[in-house]
């Protein structure tokens, strides 16, 4: 999964490749109370994670059964609350094209029909997708916003089945096991040790950190290379199956656009509370010294996923005929771009969601400036978080809401936005939540 700063340079590049085709009407955002779908999903998923857990202890010794079977056990109850809590999204619509598009790739995969698949939505709008080892696919919501097109869609959803056919998530608890007996064993060595023992305990922790990288690294190439094959016997366009992968490529690359100064004057300056320019002043970071902070691991050596740009010439190298461009098939053209808006619409709903006041403010003065056919809904959500900020203010827990500036990390932009609402007074919030209230 990403992490919060990628989010938002997820929210910028959404506004680079703003999609025309926007709707026009007020959007009512999905709701995920209803309680009726999302607790028969509960039900049979509790029922197949049994059948799941007595498969493992027939197919496993004692031991290492006990310790899968734990583990899944102990994740389903986490994932399970997740569900509860309204993460994900049952609209029939949109499970059922997945769903869809899931029956094409296995008709066309004989070796697939007896593998017994599910399907859930995320509410994330992240480009990400991942395998349960029970054959359960989580589909982030924003897989709609940021591919093209169904044939980029299949492609990542062929990627995640080949994830299943070569039984990876079961390989790394097999792996898990052995390297946790293993590490029990080296930290009963290293308490022998009378010197330099943090150091030692650093090389140890470090080397297993960067094994475990490799080996996911593989697995992604594996699943690059078995996804391809499945969905190269589709009628979809062998092109686009590269295509989703640069598209990742371009996520991890595009330099964000942020928001003009200016931008704030247009949205702040109120009827009932003219625009202050005390607002926007900020910390000077010019002189802080980057070289005094040094990582002590390499990430890049830890990352589980391998640079698109390396998983891209890879596909290339092994299946030339995907430089070849060719038309996409996205046989259901309309309805995809049904997707591609809900996706985009439900971003902010999705950021409240999840308590992110800061950030929908933040995305709602970004699509505010891109997006002139959805206004209303936009201000909106501008009152509903601010009304947010200011009840957290009122209740000093607004850190739990809104970051600190940390100069390392975030976009010389995102800086300005969290100065400017730092700078703003109780009374001064509570007049910018009541207008765009009204306003929505």
């Amino acid at each position: 999964m990403f992490r919060k700063n990628l989010q938002i340079t997820a929210l910028f590049i959404h506004l680079f490749f703003l999609s025309p085709l926007l709707f026009s009407q007020k959007y009512t955002p999905i709701d995920t109370t209803k309680h009726e779908k999302r607790d028969a999903f509960l039900k049979e998923f509790n029922i197949d994670n049994e059948t799941y857990i007595k498969e493992i202890k027939s197919k496993y010794d004692s031991k290492l059964a006990k310790y899968i079977s734990n583990s899944f056990s102990e994740f389903s109850k986490e994932f399970g609350d997740q569900i509860k809590k309204g993460n994900f999204i049952f609209e029939d619509e949109i499970t059922q094209y997945a769903y869809n598009i899931l029956e094409e790739i296995k008709k066309n995969n004989l070796e697939l029909k007896d593998i017994k698949f599910k399907i859930l939505i995320s509410k994330s709008h992240s480009l990400n997708a991942f395998c349960l080892s029970n054959g359960t696919f989580v589909l982030n919501l924003g897989l709609f916003y940021w591919l093209d097109n169904e044939d980029q869609f299949a492609g990542v959803l062929a990627h995640e089945i080949a994830h299943k056919v070569l039984e990876h998530s079961l390989k790394k608890k097999e792996r898990d096991f052995r390297e946790e007996k293993n590490m029990k064993e080296n930290v009963t060595q290293l308490k022998k040790e009378k010197y330099n023992v943090s150091d030692k305990a650093l090389a140890l922790f470090r080397e297993r950190l960067y094994e475990n990288g490799n080996r996911a690294k593989q697995h992604e190439f594996q699943a690059d290379s078995l996804g391809y094959k499945l969905y190269s016997r589709t009628n979809y366009s062998k092109s686009e199956y590269l295509s989703a992968l640069k598209l990742m490529q371009q996520y991890d690359s595009i330099k964000p656009v942020g928001l003009p100064v200016v931008v704030y004057k247009k949205y702040f300056d109120l009827p009932n509370q003219p625009f202050n320019e005390k607002w926007l002043q900020k910390e000077d970071f010019s002189n802080y010294d980057y070289s005094k902070f040094t990582e002590k691991i390499n990430k890049d050596s830890v990352a589980s996923h391998p640079e698109a740009e390396a998983r891209i010439s890879r596909i290339l190298s092994l299946f030339p005929e995907t430089k070849t461009e060719t038309k996409a098939y996205n046989p259901h053209k309309e309805l995809y771009e049904k997707m591609n808006n809900i996706a985009y619409l439900e971003t902010i709903p999705n950021l409240y969601f999840n308590e992110d006041y800061g950030l929908s403010i933040y995305a709602s003065m970004l699509y505010l400036e891109k997006d002139n056919k959805n206004t209303a809904y936009f201000k909106e959500w501008l009152g509903k978080s601010f009304q947010k900020i200011y009840e957290a203010r009122k209740n000093y827990t607004l850190n739990r809401y809104l970051e600190r500036i940390s100069p390392k990390e975030q976009s010389e932009s995102y800086q300005q936005f969290l100065s400017f609402m730092w700078n703003l007074k109780l009374d001064e919030i509570k007049q910018i939540a009541d207008f765009y209230t009204k306003q929505g």
